[in-house]
């Protein structure tokens, strides 16, 4: 359909590193109207005390800005087969949870965190657990009125039906999937057709970013491989409304021509 930059700043997330957001990129989201989808990594769980995180969901709900969180994914294996390394996993997950009713986000990014190169010999015990996971964490988000999303990073291929095994086995209706369409030509096997006739009526959020295919390098939109018209057409053709959107464009400067490029190519009214 067509619109402005600016009108399209309301409809999206713009990913940001929590932080960020406490040096001059918070009151630039703030000035700019920007909806943030916060990275909550580890060390800002462990390292920034209460009323640090709860003033900047406070000064952003205040603004009227629509949140989301994404969850540490650094050495987070939720399906993982050593039980050390799962109970680790999870106790790092609960804690991003306990600040869902803070943030009040519309929805919380975990990523699935399959590798075929660790688990293919044990896919059926490592699905198991990662649904176990995943259905806790939904539970809780539930309870918070939150999304919870599970997004695709090295997985290809096949893989696209682990995460309708997962939703399947977590059976809450509150778990989606995160398509991330860098990732899928970065990491996967770029193959957009076949992961979207998989998983459309599943997607409950999109991650925007531009590479190559050589490297994940999170370019401007436009800007290298990615068939992002194709997407949002195809997406469009089957859901009258937007999954939420998110743009991860990491390299300065990257978001205006991003949200240029996304004004000129956005299908829906």
């Amino acid at each position: 359909m067509g619109l402005s930059p600016e009108a399209l700043i309301s409809r999206v997330q713009v990913n940001i590193p929590f932080p960020y957001l406490l040096g001059p990129y918070g009151p630039l989201f703030l000035e700019r109207g920007l909806n943030p989808e916060i990275g909550l990594d580890a060390r800002s769980l462990s390292r920034y005390p209460p009323r640090i995180l709860k003033g900047v969901a406070r000064r952003f709900l205040a603004a009227g800005r629509r949140l989301t969180v994404h969850a540490p994914f650094q050495d987070m294996a939720p399906g993982a087969l050593d039980d050390l390394v799962l109970a680790a996993t999870r106790k790092r997950l609960r804690q991003v949870v306990r600040w869902l009713p803070v943030f009040r986000p519309a929805a919380l990014v975990c990523h699935l965190g399959y590798e075929a190169r660790h688990y293919r010999h044990a896919r059926g015990r490592w699905l198991a657990r990662a649904a176990a996971t995943f259905r806790e964490l939904a539970q809780a988000a539930r309870t918070a009125g939150v999304l919870l999303v599970v997004e695709n990073v090295f997985e290809q291929g096949e893989d696209k039906n682990l995460f309708l095994e997962v939703l399947e086995r977590a059976g809450a209706a509150n778990l989606k999937v995160c398509l991330d369409v860098g990732h899928l030509l970065a990491f996967g096997d770029g193959d957009y057709e076949g992961w979207l006739a998989a998983l459309w009526p599943h997607i409950g959020l999109v991650h925007l970013h531009d590479n190559d295919g050589s490297h994940d390098h999170h370019a401007a939109l436009g800007s290298g491989r990615v068939p992002l018209k194709f997407i949002l057409d195809y997406l469009a053709a089957r859901l009258a409304k937007p999954p939420l959107i998110t743009l991860e464009p990491h390299a300065e400067g990257s978001l205006e021509p991003s949200l240029a490029y996304l004004a000129q190519i956005w299908p829906w009214e």
